[in-house]
């Protein structure tokens, strides 16, 4: 998935160095219910995967889930929401350099228990930067509830910015973004079928 050199985001002013918060920032409302309908219905219509880690790793113990890349054309309308958002809340919240996605979007699929088995769907503890190809990059994570939280039981996504480990909001349509360096999870899912959009804003090296 190739970098897009028409992604533009709002930089910090040059030479001022501004101080920044690890605490999440959240934007309620970023996408409406029908939107939400509309990208689990293209979930629904696309063969989903089983969710890798980062680097391409697959290990069931850490992370089970199903995932659909998309490319940030494949979706225009969702592109253009996603750079208005992070634009502001970038610029207000965490002042990065940012450049834009240079590997895409990923629908997530968290299913509950079944079949006996001792738990559904999960995320375990993790970072999203890696140390290999695009991943070395991500600086700004997101993650956009797609699901009515009246849906799924379980399947809370926890941000452990500083020590403090605090649930981030469900409803359905919440869009949360944070540092790719901090901790996060999403617990098991123990019912039902919770879908989320993930997608990680890439730029130069921290400095």
């Amino acid at each position: 998935m190739a970098p897009r050199g028409d992604i533009a985001f709002a930089r910090p002013m040059g030479g001022v160095r501004q101080a920044f918060s690890l605490e999440p920032a959240i934007l309620h409302g970023f996408l409406n219910a029908d939107e939400c309908a509309l990208l689990q219905q293209y979930a629904a219509e696309h063969m989903m995967a089983r969710a890798r880690l980062a680097g391409g790793m697959s290990e069931h113990a850490v992370r089970s889930a199903g995932a659909l890349w998309l490319d940030d054309d494949e979706l225009p309308w969702l592109t253009a929401k996603l750079v208005r958002a992070l634009s502001d809340l970038n610029r207000e919240h965490f002042p990065f350099a940012l450049d834009g996605f240079d590997e895409g979007f990923q629908l997530l699929q968290y299913d509950g228990a079944v079949d006996g088995a001792s738990r559904g769907d999960f995320y375990d503890w993790h970072i999203d930067i890696g140390t290999s190809g695009t991943t070395m990059s991500r600086k700004l994570s997101i993650v956009v509830q797609l699901s009515d939280p009246a849906d799924y039981e379980g399947g809370r996504l926890e941000i452990n910015a500083g020590g403090d480990v605090k649930e981030m909001p469900v409803t359905q349509g919440a869009l949360i973004a944070f540092p790719s360096f901090v901790l996060h999870h999403v617990s098991p899912v123990t019912s039902g079928r919770r879908f989320s959009l993930a997608a990680w804003v890439h730029g130069p090296a921290f400095r």
